[in-house]
């Protein structure tokens, strides 16, 4: 059995429904799939988030080799480095996950495809520890301690995200602040979330504040520069004004 014939069984297990690119030796075939509720999920709060019926977004999730892969147009791109056997030779090379269903240039609007993956990634994930976290046996409660691990938070590793013009070129990016990983944003949905217990309306807005609160996160030491120049310059600006009163005008 060739390598690539191994790789399709493995990859067309009962949690994999969404299409995946795998290359090997220079061909890339559509052969893994992501699980089946996390894409269905998140297709339906994307789905909720945009108010726009008449203009429906295709959304969808696209994972490829940078150089290798062709990237879909108007995606939010998340780029992750790894090393990988080609040919024999360990060679490194830079991975991408994209999610299709960017409207605008905004910041926020770059965010929100992502943030849909996460939540529905969460809320699955969160399903699954609920129906299998503990059985009873004869009346006692046992802790299977069973959790789904996630297959998308290892994407928050870096600090950027980029978007995809109608041609599939990458033609913007947003990086959130020196120091901040993507991870430390709200598109590492936590277990406290509130994003994780919303439903219709509710988790629309939520998606929606959060998404640019994400977006906001990339110039926000920006403001806090600014922000500081003015208390600076409004404090130094009185302690001038009271130096010169008790010298009597001198400098």
């Amino acid at each position: 059995m060739s390598v690539r014939d191994k790789a399709k069984i493995g990859c067309n297990s009962p949690t994999s429904r969404v299409k995946r690119k795998l290359t090997f030796t220079g061909h890339t075939e559509a052969v893994c799939e992501l699980p089946i509720g996390t894409k269905g999920l998140a297709k339906t709060i994307m789905a909720k988030a945009n108010n726009n019926t008449n203009n429906a977004i295709k959304f969808n999730v696209t994972f490829g080799v940078k150089g290798t892969d062709a990237m879909p147009a108007n995606a939010a791109v998340l780029e992750r480095k790894c090393r990988k056997r080609i040919d024999g030779e360990l060679v490194e090379v830079t991975e991408f996950m994209a999610v299709t269903g960017v409207r605008r240039t905004k910041g926020d609007s770059i965010i929100l495809p992502l943030l849909a993956l996460m939540v529905a990634d969460a809320k699955v994930r969160n399903g699954f520890a609920t129906e299998f976290g503990s059985v009873t046996v004869n009346g006692k409660k046992i802790d299977t301690k069973l959790v789904a691990k996630s297959t998308f938070t290892r994407w928050l590793n870096g600090d950027s995200v980029y978007k995809t013009d109608s041609e599939g070129t990458l033609s913007n990016e947003l990086t959130v602040d020196d120091g901040i990983l993507l991870k430390h944003t709200a598109l590492n949905v936590r277990k406290t979330s509130p994003l994780l217990t919303a439903e219709g309306d509710e988790l629309t807005e939520l998606l929606k504040v959060n998404a640019k609160a994400v977006a906001k996160q990339a110039n926000l030491r920006s403001l806090i520069f600014k922000k500081a120049k003015s208390i600076f310059n409004a404090a130094d600006g009185q302690a001038q004004d009271a130096n010169e009163g008790e010298n009597g005008g001198e400098a």
